[in-house]
Protein backbone atom coordinates (compact mmCIF):
# COMPACT_ATOMS: atom_id res chain seq x y z
CA UNK A 1 0.00 0.00 0.00
CA UNK A 2 1.31 3.45 -1.08
CA UNK A 3 2.23 6.09 1.91
CA UNK A 4 0.30 8.95 1.03
CA UNK A 5 2.50 12.27 0.30
CA UNK A 6 2.47 14.27 3.42
CA UNK A 7 2.38 17.47 0.69
CA UNK A 8 -0.52 16.23 -0.94
CA UNK A 9 -2.75 19.37 -1.29
CA UNK A 10 -5.87 18.75 0.70
CA UNK A 11 -9.32 17.45 -1.00
CA UNK A 12 -12.45 19.29 -1.22
CA UNK A 13 -13.74 17.69 1.66
CA UNK A 14 -11.48 19.07 4.18
CA UNK A 15 -11.36 22.59 2.86
CA UNK A 16 -14.81 22.17 3.71
CA UNK A 17 -14.39 20.87 6.88
CA UNK A 18 -11.81 23.40 7.33
CA UNK A 19 -13.41 26.47 6.42
CA UNK A 20 -16.60 25.15 8.57
CA UNK A 21 -14.38 24.80 12.10
CA UNK A 22 -13.02 28.17 11.43
CA UNK A 23 -16.45 29.79 11.26
CA UNK A 24 -17.28 27.97 13.85
CA UNK A 25 -14.07 29.03 16.66
CA UNK A 26 -14.88 32.58 15.03
CA UNK A 27 -18.21 32.56 16.08
CA UNK A 28 -17.12 32.47 19.52
CA UNK A 29 -14.83 35.47 19.59
CA UNK A 30 -17.13 38.38 19.77
CA UNK A 31 -15.21 41.84 20.89
CA UNK A 32 -16.03 45.64 21.39
CA UNK A 33 -13.22 48.14 21.28
CA UNK A 34 -12.74 50.38 23.71
CA UNK A 35 -10.71 53.49 25.30
CA UNK A 36 -10.62 54.49 28.96
CA UNK A 37 -8.63 56.97 31.02
CA UNK A 38 -6.06 55.78 33.46
CA UNK A 39 -8.31 56.91 36.53
CA UNK A 40 -11.72 54.84 35.50
CA UNK A 41 -9.12 51.94 35.36
CA UNK A 42 -8.13 52.19 38.43
CA UNK A 43 -10.87 53.42 40.57
CA UNK A 44 -13.40 50.05 39.49
CA UNK A 45 -10.33 47.73 40.53
CA UNK A 46 -9.67 48.16 43.93
CA UNK A 47 -8.07 44.69 44.93
CA UNK A 48 -7.64 42.02 42.46
CA UNK A 49 -11.19 39.89 43.25
CA UNK A 50 -14.32 41.82 44.64
CA UNK A 51 -14.16 44.91 42.52
CA UNK A 52 -15.97 45.94 38.94
CA UNK A 53 -12.70 44.48 37.03
CA UNK A 54 -11.17 41.59 38.81
CA UNK A 55 -7.96 39.26 38.08
CA UNK A 56 -9.16 35.67 37.11
CA UNK A 57 -7.55 32.63 39.15
CA UNK A 58 -5.73 31.45 36.64
CA UNK A 59 -3.40 34.47 36.62
CA UNK A 60 -3.32 35.28 40.28
CA UNK A 61 0.29 34.50 41.15
CA UNK A 62 1.76 36.68 38.60
CA UNK A 63 3.21 39.71 39.32
CA UNK A 64 5.02 42.13 38.32
CA UNK A 65 8.36 43.75 41.21
CA UNK A 66 7.99 47.18 41.81
CA UNK A 67 11.07 48.07 38.68
CA UNK A 68 8.65 46.55 36.23
CA UNK A 69 5.71 48.69 38.00
CA UNK A 70 8.22 51.46 37.78
CA UNK A 71 8.93 51.23 34.40
CA UNK A 72 5.76 50.66 33.31
CA UNK A 73 4.44 53.93 35.05
CA UNK A 74 7.45 55.77 33.42
CA UNK A 75 6.11 54.66 30.04
CA UNK A 76 2.64 55.87 30.69
CA UNK A 77 4.05 59.32 31.91
CA UNK A 78 6.24 59.73 28.65
CA UNK A 79 3.68 58.48 26.10
CA UNK A 80 5.16 55.44 24.83
CA UNK A 81 2.51 53.27 23.18
CA UNK A 82 0.52 50.34 25.62
CA UNK A 83 -0.59 47.41 24.05
CA UNK A 84 -3.96 46.91 24.16
CA UNK A 85 -5.56 45.35 27.34
CA UNK A 86 -8.07 42.40 26.99
CA UNK A 87 -11.30 42.11 28.86
CA UNK A 88 -14.19 40.06 28.85
CA UNK A 89 -17.43 41.11 30.48
CA UNK A 90 -19.44 38.49 32.80
CA UNK A 91 -22.85 38.22 32.52
CA UNK A 92 -23.63 40.86 36.02
CA UNK A 93 -21.03 42.99 33.85
CA UNK A 94 -18.00 42.52 35.96
CA UNK A 95 -14.77 42.58 34.03
CA UNK A 96 -12.75 39.42 34.24
CA UNK A 97 -9.10 40.92 33.46
CA UNK A 98 -7.81 37.97 30.38
CA UNK A 99 -4.34 40.09 29.43
CA UNK A 100 -3.59 43.52 31.11
CA UNK A 101 -3.68 42.51 34.75
CA UNK A 102 0.09 43.37 35.55
CA UNK A 103 -0.38 46.96 33.91
CA UNK A 104 -3.75 47.17 35.92
CA UNK A 105 -1.73 46.60 39.44
CA UNK A 106 0.97 48.76 38.38
CA UNK A 107 -1.10 51.98 37.91
CA UNK A 108 -2.86 50.72 41.17
CA UNK A 109 -0.08 50.38 42.37
CA UNK A 110 1.25 53.74 42.05
CA UNK A 111 -2.06 56.31 41.73
CA UNK A 112 -3.24 54.27 45.16
CA UNK A 113 -1.09 52.46 46.95
CA UNK A 114 2.03 54.08 47.29
CA UNK A 115 4.20 52.93 45.18
CA UNK A 116 7.56 54.86 44.86
CA UNK A 117 9.49 54.80 41.51
CA UNK A 118 12.29 53.54 40.56
CA UNK A 119 15.19 51.96 38.24
CA UNK A 120 13.91 54.27 36.12
CA UNK A 121 16.31 54.46 32.77
CA UNK A 122 14.50 57.41 30.33
CA UNK A 123 13.40 59.66 33.07
CA UNK A 124 15.64 59.05 36.14
CA UNK A 125 14.97 62.11 37.75
CA UNK A 126 11.65 60.76 38.91
CA UNK A 127 13.51 57.98 40.65
CA UNK A 128 11.78 58.01 44.45
CA UNK A 129 8.55 59.89 43.28
CA UNK A 130 5.20 58.34 44.64
CA UNK A 131 1.92 60.13 42.61
CA UNK A 132 1.40 62.69 45.03
CA UNK A 133 4.59 64.05 44.78
CA UNK A 134 3.69 64.91 40.94
CA UNK A 135 3.16 68.36 39.99
CA UNK A 136 -0.90 68.80 39.91
CA UNK A 137 -0.42 69.27 35.96
CA UNK A 138 1.33 65.89 35.42
CA UNK A 139 -1.33 64.03 37.67
CA UNK A 140 -4.15 65.47 35.61
CA UNK A 141 -2.13 64.39 32.87
CA UNK A 142 -1.56 61.33 34.08
CA UNK A 143 -4.93 60.21 34.95
CA UNK A 144 -6.49 61.23 31.53
CA UNK A 145 -3.83 58.95 29.75
CA UNK A 146 -6.40 56.52 27.88
CA UNK A 147 -5.94 52.65 27.30
CA UNK A 148 -7.63 50.83 24.66
CA UNK A 149 -9.20 47.65 25.68
CA UNK A 150 -10.53 44.44 23.63
CA UNK A 151 -13.81 43.64 25.39
CA UNK A 152 -14.34 39.90 24.74
CA UNK A 153 -18.38 39.38 24.64
CA UNK A 154 -19.99 37.37 27.43
CA UNK A 155 -20.71 34.71 24.73
CA UNK A 156 -16.98 33.86 24.56
CA UNK A 157 -16.41 30.55 26.75
CA UNK A 158 -13.58 30.01 29.47
CA UNK A 159 -11.66 27.77 27.78
CA UNK A 160 -11.58 30.29 25.04
CA UNK A 161 -10.53 32.96 27.42
CA UNK A 162 -7.88 31.07 29.16
CA UNK A 163 -6.09 30.20 25.67
CA UNK A 164 -6.32 33.78 24.36
CA UNK A 165 -4.76 34.64 27.90
CA UNK A 166 -2.11 31.86 27.23
CA UNK A 167 -1.11 32.55 23.84
CA UNK A 168 -1.10 36.17 24.07
CA UNK A 169 1.78 35.53 26.76
CA UNK A 170 3.21 32.73 24.89
CA UNK A 171 3.47 34.47 21.36
CA UNK A 172 4.37 38.14 22.94
CA UNK A 173 8.03 39.14 23.44
CA UNK A 174 9.51 41.75 25.96
CA UNK A 175 12.18 43.70 24.64
CA UNK A 176 15.09 42.92 25.72
CA UNK A 177 18.13 45.50 26.98
CA UNK A 178 19.72 45.37 23.61
CA UNK A 179 17.15 45.86 21.49
CA UNK A 180 15.72 48.70 23.73
CA UNK A 181 18.87 50.88 23.40
CA UNK A 182 19.14 50.27 19.75
CA UNK A 183 15.45 51.59 19.01
CA UNK A 184 15.54 54.34 22.05
CA UNK A 185 19.47 55.41 21.31
CA UNK A 186 19.77 56.11 17.43
CA UNK A 187 23.84 57.43 16.69
CA UNK A 188 27.06 56.58 15.29
CA UNK A 189 28.18 54.13 18.32
CA UNK A 190 24.70 52.69 18.41
CA UNK A 191 24.96 51.78 14.27
CA UNK A 192 28.74 51.03 15.16
CA UNK A 193 27.95 48.12 17.67
CA UNK A 194 25.35 46.50 15.69
CA UNK A 195 27.94 46.32 12.67
CA UNK A 196 30.50 45.15 15.15
CA UNK A 197 27.72 42.07 16.13
CA UNK A 198 27.57 41.20 12.40
CA UNK A 199 31.35 40.70 11.76
CA UNK A 200 32.63 37.16 11.38
CA UNK A 201 35.44 37.61 13.14
CA UNK A 202 33.48 38.86 15.97
CA UNK A 203 31.03 36.34 15.26
CA UNK A 204 33.97 33.07 15.43
CA UNK A 205 35.09 34.27 18.86
CA UNK A 206 32.13 34.09 20.52
CA UNK A 207 29.59 31.10 19.96
CA UNK A 208 26.13 31.80 20.99
CA UNK A 209 22.79 29.82 21.09
CA UNK A 210 20.33 30.46 18.17
CA UNK A 211 18.42 32.51 20.87
CA UNK A 212 20.69 34.54 22.09
CA UNK A 213 22.09 35.67 18.85
CA UNK A 214 18.18 36.35 17.77
CA UNK A 215 18.44 38.89 21.66
CA UNK A 216 21.08 40.57 19.80
CA UNK A 217 23.27 39.55 22.22
CA UNK A 218 26.66 40.04 20.73
CA UNK A 219 25.53 43.99 20.73
CA UNK A 220 25.44 43.49 24.51
CA UNK A 221 28.67 42.49 24.70
CA UNK A 222 30.30 44.90 22.38
CA UNK A 223 27.89 47.84 24.47
CA UNK A 224 29.26 46.31 27.99
CA UNK A 225 33.09 46.55 26.06
CA UNK A 226 32.91 50.09 25.59
CA UNK A 227 30.95 51.09 28.34
CA UNK A 228 33.11 49.11 31.06
CA UNK A 229 36.52 49.98 29.05
CA UNK A 230 35.66 54.07 28.78
CA UNK A 231 34.18 54.53 31.99
CA UNK A 232 37.17 52.19 33.92
CA UNK A 233 39.09 55.62 35.05
CA UNK A 234 37.07 58.71 34.50
CA UNK A 235 37.38 62.50 36.52
CA UNK A 236 34.73 61.36 38.50
CA UNK A 237 35.56 57.74 39.53
CA UNK A 238 35.49 54.38 38.33
CA UNK A 239 32.24 53.17 36.23
CA UNK A 240 30.56 57.03 37.88
CA UNK A 241 26.75 55.66 38.44
CA UNK A 242 27.19 51.94 38.25
CA UNK A 243 24.22 50.93 41.12
CA UNK A 244 25.49 47.20 40.69
CA UNK A 245 22.71 47.06 37.66
CA UNK A 246 24.39 47.81 34.17
CA UNK A 247 21.07 48.73 32.40
CA UNK A 248 21.21 52.05 33.30
CA UNK A 249 24.69 52.05 33.25
CA UNK A 250 25.11 51.35 30.18
CA UNK A 251 21.87 53.03 28.36
CA UNK A 252 23.22 56.42 29.70
CA UNK A 253 27.08 55.26 28.76
CA UNK A 254 25.62 54.81 24.86
CA UNK A 255 23.55 57.98 25.34
CA UNK A 256 26.34 60.03 26.02
CA UNK A 257 28.47 58.10 23.61
CA UNK A 258 26.36 58.95 20.39
CA UNK A 259 26.56 62.35 21.70
CA UNK A 260 30.17 62.78 21.55
CA UNK A 261 30.62 61.02 18.46
CA UNK A 262 28.43 63.73 16.57
CA UNK A 263 30.01 65.95 17.66
CA UNK A 264 33.40 64.26 17.01
CA UNK A 265 32.76 61.78 14.27
CA UNK A 266 36.70 60.23 14.43
CA UNK A 267 35.69 58.85 17.86
CA UNK A 268 33.77 55.84 16.09
CA UNK A 269 36.96 54.55 13.76
CA UNK A 270 38.73 54.99 17.02
CA UNK A 271 36.56 52.36 19.03
CA UNK A 272 36.05 50.07 16.05
CA UNK A 273 39.79 49.75 16.04
CA UNK A 274 40.32 49.34 19.87
CA UNK A 275 37.99 46.59 19.82
CA UNK A 276 39.70 44.88 17.13
CA UNK A 277 42.87 45.15 18.44
CA UNK A 278 41.64 43.48 21.52
CA UNK A 279 40.35 41.03 19.40
CA UNK A 280 43.59 40.45 17.72
CA UNK A 281 45.50 40.13 20.95
CA UNK A 282 42.66 37.86 23.06
CA UNK A 283 43.16 35.34 20.41
CA UNK A 284 47.24 35.11 20.25
CA UNK A 285 46.83 35.43 24.36
CA UNK A 286 44.02 33.32 25.64
CA UNK A 287 44.28 29.73 24.36
CA UNK A 288 40.38 29.66 24.56
CA UNK A 289 39.75 33.23 23.56
CA UNK A 290 36.24 34.59 25.38
CA UNK A 291 35.38 30.29 25.67
CA UNK A 292 35.41 28.23 29.37
CA UNK A 293 36.47 25.28 27.44
CA UNK A 294 37.29 24.23 24.01
CA UNK A 295 33.68 22.76 23.15
CA UNK A 296 31.92 25.91 24.70
CA UNK A 297 29.15 26.87 22.40
CA UNK A 298 28.31 30.39 24.55
CA UNK A 299 30.34 32.70 25.75
CA UNK A 300 29.21 33.91 29.18
CA UNK A 301 29.03 37.54 29.48
CA UNK A 302 30.93 37.96 33.06
CA UNK A 303 34.07 36.07 31.21
CA UNK A 304 33.34 37.94 28.39
CA UNK A 305 33.75 40.95 30.47
CA UNK A 306 36.95 40.59 32.04
CA UNK A 307 39.00 39.37 29.11
CA UNK A 308 38.28 41.96 26.56
CA UNK A 309 37.82 44.75 28.85
CA UNK A 310 41.17 43.49 31.05
CA UNK A 311 43.20 43.27 27.69
CA UNK A 312 42.23 46.76 26.22
CA UNK A 313 43.31 47.99 29.60
CA UNK A 314 46.64 46.65 29.20
CA UNK A 315 47.10 47.16 26.01
CA UNK A 316 45.80 50.91 27.02
CA UNK A 317 49.38 50.78 28.85
CA UNK A 318 51.48 48.64 26.91
CA UNK A 319 50.51 49.02 23.10
CA UNK A 320 53.72 46.37 22.55
CA UNK A 321 52.49 44.15 25.45
CA UNK A 322 53.18 40.27 24.19
CA UNK A 323 52.39 37.30 25.73
CA UNK A 324 52.42 33.61 25.80
CA UNK A 325 49.71 31.85 25.61
CA UNK A 326 50.90 28.80 27.73
CA UNK A 327 51.89 31.16 30.49
CA UNK A 328 48.41 33.14 30.53
CA UNK A 329 46.47 29.39 30.99
CA UNK A 330 49.30 28.58 33.73
CA UNK A 331 48.63 32.11 35.48
CA UNK A 332 44.98 31.70 34.92
CA UNK A 333 44.75 27.88 36.58
CA UNK A 334 47.22 29.62 39.47
CA UNK A 335 44.89 32.22 40.34
CA UNK A 336 41.37 30.06 39.75
CA UNK A 337 40.16 32.10 37.49
CA UNK A 338 36.95 30.36 36.53
CA UNK A 339 36.12 30.23 40.59
CA UNK A 340 36.71 34.54 40.40
CA UNK A 341 34.90 34.84 37.05
CA UNK A 342 31.38 33.40 37.64
CA UNK A 343 27.68 34.46 36.87
CA UNK A 344 26.96 34.90 40.46
CA UNK A 345 26.29 38.33 41.86
CA UNK A 346 27.74 38.83 38.52
CA UNK A 347 26.94 42.62 38.69
CA UNK A 348 27.73 43.68 41.75
CA UNK A 349 30.15 46.49 41.73
CA UNK A 350 33.58 44.69 43.29
CA UNK A 351 32.95 41.53 41.47
CA UNK A 352 32.76 43.86 38.04
CA UNK A 353 35.98 45.39 39.01
CA UNK A 354 37.37 42.37 40.54
CA UNK A 355 37.14 40.75 37.76
CA UNK A 356 38.81 42.96 35.22
CA UNK A 357 41.44 43.63 37.52
CA UNK A 358 42.59 40.02 38.12
CA UNK A 359 43.13 39.92 33.92
CA UNK A 360 45.30 43.30 33.82
CA UNK A 361 47.38 41.93 36.95
CA UNK A 362 47.63 38.12 34.71
CA UNK A 363 48.53 40.40 31.38
CA UNK A 364 51.41 42.30 33.28
CA UNK A 365 53.15 39.97 36.00
CA UNK A 366 56.40 39.37 35.03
Amino acid sequence: MAKKSRSAAPSEEAKRDAEAAVSSVARQVKFNVAEYPVSMYVSRFSNDIDDRYFVPSYQRNLSWNDEQKSQFIESLIIGLPIPFMFFYQTADGRMEIVDGSQRMRAMRSFLKEGLRLRDLVLVPELNGFSFADLPSDRINKLEDITIRTIILDTDTDPSTRAEMFARINRMGTTANEAEIRRGSLPGPVTEMIAELAEDPRFMAMTPLTTKAISSREREELATRFFAYLNKNDTQDGRFPGYRDRPKKFLYDYLKDANQAAVQSPDIVQEMSDEFFRMLTFVQSAFPLGFRKSGTANTVPRVRFEAIAVGSALALRTNPDLKVNSKVIAERMGRVEFDGVVVSDGANVRSKLEGRIDLVVRILEEV
